[in-house]
């Protein structure tokens, strides 16, 4: 590793490009991992399928593990492949301990877990505790009333209308519309369900239950796992007098079934036991939770020094992303995280399994330009698979659907339209099966958008990628200052600075070309700038002068839907490139660990985060 590094360094060094590699400071301290990692989402399903049966499984995930680690991917996030009906498409767990055999074997799991620690890339699991499938034993043993199983689930006796006549216990919603209870005619007693009525709620004012689902986190990580993202967060807890809620189908609405207090306690019970594992071994774990809620209510689930909870709430509003948005509007977004949120807990999610994808909501053009404004933030940054290809959202016939379901809360939206299969190359199936029809239908475009043809094209989505995946690993992005611009109505940009190094993230989100001249940036960068990395569609090229009082250089052209990364001096371009060049010949094992010098050291003075400067500037 020492020679390699050392020959690396020698090499740049010969190429005259030194003033590109940033310096090493005094008082280094080490960060956690999650603070500046790229977390790839991966939905097993629809990533590779090992077994021709069509549809993706652990083994497949093996198989594309060099795929992954080449993306530059710190971490991955496994959604559902427990045992289970697939009625909710694995969200309806029938038995937590168990893999259900449409993705493999217990010892499968074992293996790709260990395949991924080889890689040097963390793991984590889908932990989905509001609710099991009504097939998992503690439900039908819960039916029965077989003890310790009878208050399990949440059951309430029917509401008397009159001496003939009864009905549910109150008016609670689900999220997939109608009544939130089922009746059990074995039990004759209603169970509570806030999302399917196949999925029936555990009952964690039981501490048996607490008990149940705490072992569910020690044998995954027993097993090895680096943490977890924990489900339907603000369901977990239902108010204990069951009283009717507000009339109206909104969110405000929802007083006594979403976001109680004891959500927030619960989560910090969680956060105990994977600490307790940290303190094992030393190997710090994650716990991140899915909650739609603005940073304010988010905040309240991280918990304090003496009472910690989830690391990571994630945060989702940018998967709402439109081309309505302008500036301000994104502005107000990134104000608010970094005024609510705590460094350590920055995080960006700009599309899911849950979502539409990025280049269906915006556009083609759309997809370099959002990913330049997510991995080049401070903080964690969250990727659905396929994303960087730039993947779209199938258009569905009605007899190719498999998810019954929507995204709930009102929506009329197909899940299974953000869930296609990976594209790997132009064989048939796009290669993700070798069976004759695969469990969703592949994109047809795949024959020219698919994995193969994009690592083969230099501009492509992919490689884009890669080189902000890359520059993600710097120092100046992981710890240095962070300052935002609204230039004009559609033009938008931040910087990151550390010592006498600046790098700008400069998008335009909108639908004309847009002129920006040293007077919109001159009060915010050194003079001159230079291309660092482009969106394909950019009329500027890596390598180019810009911002510079040279006339012909006060200027750019930015098309519509592009976008720029510049740094302070042309070097750190040209050493970008030839670092990553020589890193990819000699050792991908390596590149993590010294891209743009270390890795995870950050200086021991907190990251400064400035307010918006205006244009006016």
């Amino acid at each position: 590793m020492t020679q390699v590094f050392g020959f690396l360094l020698f090499s740049i060094l010969s190429l005259g490009c030194t003033e590109g590699v940033p310096a090493l400071t005094q008082n280094l301290t080490e960060l956690d991992w999650w603070e500046t990692t790229l977390l790839y989402q991966l939905y097993p399903r629809s990533f590779k399928d090992s077994d021709g049966d069509g549809m993706g499984d652990l083994n497949g995930i093996i198989e594309k593990l060099d795929y992954i680690k080449d993306l530059g991917v710190d971490a991955i996030w496994i959604q559902p492949f427990y045992k289970s009906p697939m009625y909710d498409m694995g969200y309806d767990v029938a038995d937590y301990k168990a893999v259900d055999p449409v993705f493999g074997t217990l010892d499968d799991f074992k293996k790709m877990q260990k395949a991924i620690k080889d890689k040097g890339i963390k793991l984590l699991l889908d932990y989905v505790p509001n609710h099991t499938s009504d097939e998992c034993e503690w439900f039908k043993l819960s039916e029965q009333r077989v003890e310790p199983y009878t208050d399990y689930y949440i059951w309430r006796d029917a509401k008397r209308i009159n001496d003939t006549h009864t009905t549910v216990p109150n008016n609670w919603i689900g999220m997939f519309h109608g009544t939130a209870w089922r009746w059990s005619e074995k039990r004759k007693q209603y169970f509570l369900h806030q999302f399917a009525p196949q999925q029936p709620d555990l009952n964690f004012r039981n501490p048996r239950v607490k008990k149940e689902m705490e072992d569910v986190l020690r044998f995954w990580l027993d097993l090895g796992v680096d943490g977890f993202r924990v489900d339907a967060v603000p369901w977990l807890y239902e108010a204990e007098h069951f009283m009717d809620e507000p009339p109206g189908d909104g969110w405000h609405n929802r007083i006594y079934t979403v976001e109680q207090p004891e959500n927030i306690e619960l989560v910090k019970e969680w956060r105990a036991v994977l600490d307790e594992y940290s303190r094992k071994d030393g190997n710090k774990r994650l716990l991140a939770i899915e909650d739609y809620s603005p940073p304010p209510k988010l905040k309240e689930y991280i918990g304090n020094e003496t009472h910690p909870g989830s690391q990571i709430p994630f945060f989702f509003w940018l998967t709402f992303v439109k081309n309505e948005w302008n500036t301000t509007v994104v502005d107000r977004i990134v104000q608010w995280v970094t005024t609510s949120f705590p460094r350590k807990a920055y995080n960006w999610v700009l599309d899911n399994h849950d979502n539409s994808r990025t280049r269906t909501r915006l556009s083609d053009e759309s997809v370099d330009v959002w990913t330049m404004f997510m991995l080049l933030m401070p903080g964690l940054t969250s990727v659905y698979c396929g994303t960087e290809l730039g993947m779209e959202d199938l258009n569905l016939r009605k007899d190719q659907q498999k998810d019954p379901f929507n995204g709930g809360n009102g929506r009329t939206d197909l899940r299974d339209s953000y869930r296609g299969p990976m594209i790997w190359d132009d064989t048939e199936n796009a290669g993700f099966t070798t069976a004759k029809y695969s469990w969703l239908p592949v994109q047809p475009s795949y024959w020219r958008w698919n994995v193969k043809a994009q690592q083969q094209d230099p501009n492509s989505h992919l490689n884009t990628f890669k080189r902000l995946a890359a520059l993600k690993k710097s120092p100046i992005i992981t710890h240095g200052d962070f300052q935002t611009h609204v230039i004009s109505t559609w033009v938008y940009m931040y910087t990151r600075s550390l010592e006498d190094e600046t790098i700008a993230v400069l998008i335009n989100i909108g639908s004309e070309t847009e002129e920006v001249c040293v007077k919109n940036v001159g009060c915010a960068l050194p003079s001159p700038m230079f291309v660092n990395i482009r969106s394909a569609n950019s009329i500027v090229n890596i390598g180019d002068t810009v911002f510079s009082h040279e006339k012909s250089k006060r200027c750019i052209h930015m098309r519509p839907h592009s976008g720029v990364v510049l740094s302070t001096s042309k070097a750190v371009s040209v050493t970008y490139s030839t670092f990553i060049i020589l890193l990819a010949v000699f050792s991908k094992l390596i590149l993590n660990e010294v891209a743009f010098g270390l890795r995870a050291q950050s200086y021991q003075r907190p990251m400064r985060v400035v307010q918006t400067l205006r244009a006016t500037c």
